[in-house]
C-alpha cells in the first residue's frame, strides 16, 4: 500500500528529515537567538553529551568528558560551521537548572576562536558539528553529576547558549 503522497520510501525519507529537523530545532534547540544575519550568523547551538565522563588518559578514573556541537543559522536546519566569534563549552558541578546557566560561575570553560575550531569540524548526517573530547585538569569536579553547555559569542557581543546536558562523573 502506497501514500497518496508517493511511495513507502518517499514517505520513510520524509518522516527521516521531519525527525532531524525536529532534533536540530526543538530537540537540543538553543536558548536565544542572535539578530538575523547573514549565511554564516549562528542562531542556535545543538549541544549532545556523552552520559557519562570519559577517562581520557589511561589512568583510572574520569578525567573529562565528550561532546558534540552543532550550530544552526537562520533558516538553515543542518549544522554549519562557525567562520567568526567564539565556541565555549562551559561545565559546572551539580545539577544547574537552566534559568542559571548564564548567571552560575562555571568549574571550567573550555573556549575555541574560530581558527581553532576549523580543525575540529567533522560533516555528519545532522551537518558540520564539532566533536570535543576535553579533559577538566585541576578543575576536577566533587559532586556526582555535571552540568554542561556550550556558548557562542559572537563578533557583536550577543551571546547564545545551548541547552545544557547532565553528565555522571561517577565510576562504577
Amino acid at each position: 500500500m502506497t501514500h497518496p503522497s508517493g511511495t513507502a520510501a518517499s514517505l520513510a525519507a520524509r518522516l527521516a528529515c521531519i525527525l532531524a529537523l525536529w532534533i536540530l530545532g526543538a530537540g537540543c534547540g538553543g536558548a536565544g537567538k542572535a539578530a538575523r544575519g547573514g549565511r554564516d550568523a549562528v542562531s542556535d547551538l545543538h549541544l549532545f553529551g556523552v552520559p557519562v565522563a570519559l577517562n581520557l588518559d589511561g589512568v583510572p578514573g574520569p578525567d573529562g568528558i565528550g561532546v558534540r556541537i552543532y550550530a544552526s543559522g537562520p533558516g538553515i536546519a543542518r549544522g554549519i560551521a562557525i567562520r567568526q566569534g567564539s565556541l565555549e563549552v562551559v561545565l559546572f558541578e551539580g545539577v544547574v537548572d537552566a534559568g542559571a546557566i548564564g548567571t552560575t560561575k562555571p568549574l571550567k570553560v573550555w573556549s575555541f576562536d574560530a581558527p581553532a575550531l576549523k580543525p575540529l569540524v567533522a560533516e555528519t548526517s545532522l551537518g558540520l558539528g564539532y566533536q570535543l573530547a576535553l579533559r577538566w585538569g585541576a578543575e576536577r569536579p566533587t559532586e556526582k553529576v555535571v552540568t554542561v553547555a556550550a556558548r557562542y559569542r559572537s563578533p557583536a557581543g550577543a551571546v547564545i547558549y545551548s541547552t545544557s546536558n547532565t553528565i555522571s562523573v561517577q565510576m562504577k
